[in-house]
This record gives C-alpha cells, sequence and structure tokens, in this order.
C-alpha cells in the first residue's frame, strides 16, 4: 500500500479507495484536521473522520475497510466506527447525524497529496464549531492553539451555527478560548487560509 511509514498516509490511501469507491462523502476531522490550521502540531495515533452516508449503513464502511485489512474494534450502531490496521494504526468512523455535520462535509477543504490521492479535510470554522460542541479540555486547548494562528474565519458562517446551537452555548465557550489565548500572550502573526497534508 502506498504511503510508506507514515501511517496517517496509508489510512488516507485505504479510506480513499473504500470510501469513493462506494460514493460516500467523507473528510478528516479530530486532532489531524486540527493541525492542518495551527502551528502547534499535536501529535496523535488516531485519525478520525466524519462520513455521510447518505442512506447507506455504517455496515457499507465496515465491509469495505474490512476488505482492506482492517479490523473492527468497537461499533455503536448507526454512529461510530472504531477499526484498527497493522500498518496504517486506529481510525474512528463518525457518521454525521445533523444537517450541520452533513453541510460541514460539503464543504470542506480538498488536498491533493498526489496522484493517487485526494482527500477533504474539515474547514477551520467546522474544526473550531465541532470541538467547541464536543467540549473537552483537549478540544478546548485544540480551539485555543488554533485562535492562536489569528485564522480567516468565516465569522457570519461561525456566528450562523454558534446561534442554532445556542442551547450549547458556543459563543461563551468561543469567547473563553480567545480570552485564555490573548491573556496568555499567545497570539501569533495573522496568517492566510491553506490547506496542508495533516501531520501526525
Amino acid at each position: 500500500m502506498a504511503g510508506g511509514c507514515d501511517p496517517h498516509i496509508v489510512a488516507l490511501h485505504s479510506l480513499a479507495d473504500a470510501l469513493d469507491h462506494e460514493g460516500i462523502d467523507w473528510a478528516v476531522a479530530g486532532a489531524v484536521a486540527a493541525n492542518v490550521h495551527r502551528e502547534a502540531i499535536r501529535t496523535t495515533n488516531d485519525l478520525d473522520v466524519l462520513v455521510a452516508l447518505a442512506g447507506k449503513g455504517l455496515s457499507v464502511v465496515q465491509d469495505a475497510l474490512h476488505q482492506r485489512g482492517w479490523t473492527t474494534l468497537a461499533a455503536a450502531e448507526d454512529f461510530l466506527l472504531r477499526l484498527g490496521h497493522p500498518e496504517a494504526g486506529r481510525l474512528d468512523v463518525m457518521v454525521s447525524g445533523t444537517d450541520y455535520e452533513t453541510g460541514a462535509i460539503a464543504r470542506a477543504d480538498r488536498t491533493n497529496h498526489d496522484e493517487r490521492l485526494s482527500f477533504k479535510t474539515l474547514a477551520v470554522e467546522d474544526v473550531v464549531i465541532l470541538k467547541l460542541i464536543a467540549d473537552r479540555s483537549q478540544d478546548a486547548a485544540d480551539v485555543e492553539s488554533i485562535l492562536a494562528t489569528k485564522p480567516d474565519f468565516d465569522m457570519e458562517y461561525m456566528t450562523r451555527w454558534f446561534e442554532v446551537f445556542n442551547h450549547l452555548d458556543l459563543g461563551g465557550r468561543y469567547a473563553r478560548c480567545l480570552a485564555n489565548v490573548e491573556d496568555r500572550g499567545l497570539l501569533q502573526p495573522p496568517r492566510p487560509r491553506k490547506t496542508r497534508l495533516p501531520d501526525h
């Protein structure tokens, strides 16, 4: 399998082969997606992807990945599949369960790694929104590391979803993360949007 010794690239080749063949839209999420949008890279052995099944069952994904050497480690019916691979490490497949998540996959940034590998990574706004929704300490740290780069956010888009998820106080969580970054003097010079290969 292409990708050398980098398990994330091995996993991405396998995913692209399996999911694209099944016509399933998907995007890299989680810490690996966050690494695309920040300078301080967080090492992670896991790869998270968000998939839009569009009426297909999660078993379609499971079967396609089993055919490519993956083994199921855990499964939660209809929304999560955790798999392992001897070369590619661990993979969490999360099913989009809301219109927001399906839209986030649709607007994700396309990366053409080489002539054999093309994949999407969630846009910076959606990485931040999903981590604010998750609201764990590591998610807040990831958001702060992204905010420290002063990314070129589409604030109209973000504010709209903050309002939709108003019951979760996403705006308040965002404001607290930004205040933490400012209080610790972590702000870096602004940088434009960019898409790069997800680092470990």
